[in-house]
């Protein structure tokens, strides 16, 4: 938590800086205060040892990784515009060299921007991803509540119950101190208890859904959370390193022959004909679920 708080003050921190050097970048000077070459130049330094220690700060080095092409870019524009400043310094070109330093301090702003934007992006990525496992356990606990009403089943399912509920509400907690990839792991080791022990509960039994949907169209919608609820567990999984070796090959195609089934499901759907698109859409299911059992989770 502390790290993370951390995190956030570097970026509000640079945020700031940022638009504070922004503005003086945009304010032109006085014209009742003419400043001689010496100043000038002392000031172009100023500014030139000021950009590259943003450029060298935590974010910046972070967006020359490539992962965010906007910011590296105007990071790359920033670095650019800083070498021929230094260039024009050198040759006793003041007016010139802080131009250049200026632009260069509005392109880290907007590489700043840019980053921020990222981040908010994977925030509601990550978001969607964990509803969607809190969905998924939601209806194995209603699974369970039934069981919990059949004599033989009945006090392992209320056993399992609460345990479900104590690893979800953590879940909830990690996700609330921003600590995403702690919470996503804490609800797959919910759903890979929830699915091993209903498997385990229904052994001997007849296992039979009794789904209802209103339309053809609600049936396709709900193939379609089902298939990214299992998208999410392949995924982290994956790289947990639960796949290994040949068995990774294998996974790998199966996700790959996943996505086409859906893709094709989707232009089906989109042509109303959903019928065939719900189809695709449980064959595309079926390759996930082949994906899952080499890595160890039972499916049903």
């Amino acid at each position: 938590m502390q790290e993370i708080m951390h995190n956030k003050g570097c970026h509000f921190v640079l945020a700031l800086l940022l638009t504070t050097l922004t503005a003086w970048a945009d304010t032109p000077p006085s014209a009742a205060a003419p400043v001689d070459q010496s100043r000038k130049l002392q000031l172009a330094e100023q500014k030139s040892r000021l950009i590259e220690t943003l450029i060298a700060t935590p974010a910046m080095k972070k967006a020359l990784e490539g992962k965010n092409p906007e910011a590296q870019g105007w990071v790359n524009i920033s670095r650019t515009l800083l070498d021929q400043a230094k260039t024009a310094m050198q040759n006793e070109q003041p007016d010139e060299a802080i131009e250049m330093l200026d632009e260069a301090l509005r392109s880290l702003s907007k590489a700043s921007g840019a980053l921020a934007s990222d981040r908010i992006a994977g925030l509601l990525t990550r978001k969607k991803d964990f509803e969607e496992q809190v969905k998924q356990l939601d209806s194995y606990r209603r699974t369970l509540e039934e069981m919990a009403a059949v004599p033989r089943t009945s006090d392992s399912a209320r056993r399992l119950i609460i345990q479900l509920d104590i690893m979800v509400a953590e879940g909830h907690k990690l996700f609330d101190k921003q600590k995403f990839d702690d919470a996503l792991k804490q609800m797959t080791a919910a759903y890979n208890l929830a699915v091993a022990e209903i498997s385990r509960l229904r052994a001997g039994q007849e296992v039979v859904h009794s789904l209802h949907f209103a339309s053809p169209r609600e049936e396709f919608d709900y193939e379609q959370k089902r298939y990214h609820s299992n998208e999410i567990l392949v995924g982290m999984l994956s790289r947990e390193g639960r796949a290994q070796g040949e068995a990774k090959g294998l996974v790998d195609g199966f996700v790959k022959a996943a996505g086409e089934m859906k893709e094709e499901a989707a232009a089906k759907a989109a042509s109303n004909d959903y019928p065939a698109a719900i189809k695709d859409m449980e064959k595309a299911n079926q390759h996930l679920n082949r994906a899952l059992q080499l890595m160890g989770v039972a499916v049903f």
